[in-house]
């Protein structure tokens, strides 16, 4: 665990897209209390770095802490971090309870911030084991984030494409041999002769050597005669073939410039987890990729940040709280689960699946007890949060049968 010194003035920080708010207590009181509104832009940053360095100069150490760790927060948190301040990650549904035991006065940016400091201070002999800004966690969490954005912007222009195909050249969606259209191949060929007209008319020569060299040799020739060959049934075509071929060349060009952002994306988050112990434990899992271990690492942040492997299962959704009155039992999830690092795990439950035999074993018994597809995912999800938080803990590989 990181040991950090003797913290004597608490720092919390309201952070809002324009603003920010900073409040400051003392460790023997709030008579010291003190606030600065700052801007958020760099003039703002730098201000609040002399405040916290003029703390420095007359002896105490400061702490600062704040909610979560959004977008509004960069780059001050790394700023932070080249300073040597302590940078605290606070759960917000935590600060929300204690600031209704505290009660409720107006609300405003000040008293937000002062919450957050006395919350801190309330802290104080936890602060060891609360989460900390660490610059490589939370570069693989915006990352992995915008992976996730790309997938589902990939998706959603893929179905358009495939919906605009179906009104003017149904052909080559029901063609067999035709690339997937999701495909660098097929976007490749609609970029580049997005009309029948375009396909029909291109050299077999030319239309091939597109077809190889986007394929890395994949298809080729045969590919070639077979979508003009397709084409040529077709004897009419519809009157706006123009503004079809227009929506198409878009379309496939904004693909294919999302799947570049996305292997530029993947390529990164590799480099990040190359050399950490952390990752190299999880990856030894069988079906765990870097993507999604470079997710899960970037939302948990820290192993040491849970007491146990069930704190961390409740983290990520798959451990839900029982739920009963008399003879009546249930279950019920909890308001603190991170969906990002739920998702995260069940996309490791599925590829452990199909690529671990123990995995595999574990889920066919599941399914033998009853439980239908997904409720089986999310049990073999639960075994390996606990699989996964005994190898951090104790810095082990996976092996079979531990």
């Amino acid at each position: 665990m990181e040991q950090i010194g003797q913290v004597d003035k608490f720092v919390g920080l309201d952070v809002g897209q324009e603003e920010m708010e900073a409040v400051w207590l003392s460790k023997n009181g709030d008579e010291s209390r003190g606030s600065i509104s700052i801007s958020n832009n760099h003039e703002g940053y730098e201000k609040l770095l002399s405040k916290l360095k003029e703390f420095k100069q007359q002896g105490t150490t400061p702490a600062v802490g704040t909610e979560g760790h959004d977008g509004y927060l960069s780059p001050l948190d790394e700023y932070l971090g080249d300073e040597g301040f302590d940078l605290v990650s606070l759960t917000p549904l935590r600060v929300k309870r204690y600031k209704d035991m505290l009660g409720q006065q107006k609300k405003s940016d000040n008293y937000d911030a002062y919450v957050i400091a006395d919350f801190l201070k309330s802290k104080e002999d936890q602060l060891e084991n609360l989460p900390r800004f660490k610059p490589r966690t939370q570069r693989l969490k915006k990352l992995s984030r915008t992976q996730t954005d790309l997938k589902k912007q990939i998706n959603r222009y893929t179905n358009k494409l495939i919906f605009v195909l179906d009104e003017y050249m149904p052909e080559l969606v029901q063609l067999e041999e035709f690339p997937n259209l999701s495909s660098v191949t097929a976007l490749a060929i609609l970029s580049e002769y997005p009309t029948p007209g375009d396909l029909e008319e291109v050299e077999e020569d030319k239309l091939t050597e597109l077809i190889r060299d986007a394929s890395n040799g994949q298809y080729g020739k045969n590919t070639a005669i077979t979508i003009q060959k397709a084409i040529k049934t077709v004897s009419r075509e519809p009157y706006a073939v123009d503004v079809y071929g227009l929506r198409t060349g878009i379309l496939a060009n904004l693909l294919l410039d999302l799947r570049k952002s996305s292997k530029r994306i993947k390529a990164k988050i590799s480099e990040l987890l190359e050399g950490w112990e952390d990752a190299q434990i999880l990856l030894s899992l069988p079906g765990a990729g870097d993507l999604l271990v470079g997710r899960f690492l970037g939302e948990i942040v820290s192993i040491q940040r849970f007491k146990s492997a069930d704190a961390l299962a409740l983290y990520c959704g798959v451990a839900p709280i029982p739920h009963s009155s008399g003879s009546w039992k249930s279950d019920r999830s909890t308001q603190r689960v991170n969906k990002n690092a739920k998702d995260a795990i069940m996309q490791i439950a599925r590829c452990s699946k199909k690529h671990g035999e123990e995995s595999r074993e574990y889920y066919e018994k599941k399914r033998d007890e009853g439980k239908n597809h997904w409720h089986a995912i999310k049990c073999l999800a639960r075994q390996l949060v606990r699989v996964m938080y005994a190898m951090l803990r104790d810095r082990t590989y996976y092996e079979r049968g531990n």
